[in-house]
């Protein structure tokens, strides 16, 4: 018999900690702009505010929600690990958060190898793919590779991860073998731009890797179950598809952007792209899948959307339009004023979610 999972109330601990690495995270963009008043206590969130985002939040969510599904006690070291790096974080020790958020994605990869020995769909591998891109970008971060090449992966991470997911609810449609050549051929893509950014980072390297998003984002567009047309999505299911829609042409925008910053001869790091990639279309994959993981996670049923459901995917999507604006223009009022509406449209999303999983749910 399988080992069961931790119980209720150490899952909801547990999504607490997603709470507070995602604040550490937040408060150190802001206070990097301007919006938060600079002090000791936001120093390391500052400093790491990029790796807190990724490694602490990202990466913990994405583990906790592994471990909450293959319901194996050794796997829930991994979103423990996770905080522990996000903690470590906050109390100015870089070195021993490097170290927790590499044990956390080592953990996670593993996990992927045991499940894909009894199964080998695509997905898997993607995802699997995913968890190695973080442990990879983590230990090039830590070997003290330049930072084009440890947010390449790092990107990577969160792109493969959903990718992967969007891939495995495809199987629920029939698709076409070129469709199924084409989504390999993307990966193909993303893998030559990672493994050329590692060896040799620079214009040529950023271009193949955003092309590759450039392609999974038509890819998606054009195959992706949320993309279907004359498919009934009543309640949360017309948001999520919504909301992924969205993500894809933020993808889109953010690649598109990318292969021009790279022509140009910019860092990839560089602001701009990332944001939109990031804030963009990251953001709107959590935004589109929450009501249907928290559930499933906390055990509870959630409520049909209210009207103000939308509300904070609009304000984030128009706050990277403002952001974007921003670094275009290089104004900092604006990006400030982005980073505010940013940080507003999370904490107005998840106040969506704690009402609609306190209401009782339709019949």
């Amino acid at each position: 018999m399988a080992p069961r999972a931790p119980g209720g109330p150490l899952v909801v601990l547990l999504g607490l900690g997603a709470a507070v690495s995602l604040a550490s995270g937040l408060a150190g963009g802001l206070a990097r702009l301007g919006v938060l008043p600079a002090s000791p206590a936001l120093a390391g969130p500052t400093a790491l505010h990029g790796a807190l985002m990724v490694c602490g939040f990202f990466g913990y969510v994405i583990a906790l929600e592994r471990a909450a599904a293959l319901k194996w006690r050794w796997l829930w070291a991994s979103p423990g690990l996770a905080l522990g790096g996000s903690v470590a974080a906050a109390a100015q020790q870089p070195a021993l958060a490097q170290g927790l958020w590499l044990l956390a994605a080592v953990v996670l990869s593993a996990a992927y190898a045991v499940v894909l020995r009894r199964d080998r769909g695509v997905h898997l591998a993607v995802e699997g793919a995913g968890a190695l891109a973080w442990a990879g970008g983590t230990s090039a971060w830590m070997a003290g590779a330049g930072l084009d090449t440890v947010v390449a992966w790092w990107c990577a991470f969160l792109v493969l991860t959903i990718a992967g997911e969007r891939r495995e609810l495809a199987r629920f449609t029939p698709l076409p073998r070129l469709a199924r050549q084409a989504f390999v051929a993307v990966l193909a893509l993303q893998a030559a731009g990672l493994l050329a950014m590692a060896a040799r980072p620079g214009p040529a390297a950023a271009a193949t890797w955003w092309s590759s998003l450039a392609a999974l984002a038509a890819w998606l567009l054009r195959f992706d179950l949320a993309c279907r047309p004359r498919i009934a999505r009543p309640g949360w299911a017309r948001h999520t598809a919504r909301c992924l829609r969205l993500g894809y042409l933020w993808l889109a925008a953010a690649a598109a952007w990318g292969l021009w910053r790279a022509a140009q001869d910019l860092p990839l790091a560089g602001p701009g792209p990332l944001h939109a990639l990031l804030l963009g279309f990251v953001f709107a994959m959590v935004f589109g899948h929450a009501p249907i993981v928290l559930p499933a996670l906390l055990r509870r049923s959630i409520a049909t959307p209210m009207a103000l459901a939308a509300a904070p995917v609009i304000a984030m999507s128009l706050g990277v339009a403002l952001r974007a604006a921003g670094d275009l223009l290089g104004s900092g009022p604006w990006r400030a004023a982005a980073a505010s509406l940013q940080a507003l449209a999370i904490v107005g999303f998840a106040a969506v979610m704690v009402a609609g999983l306190r209401r009782p749910a339709a019949a």
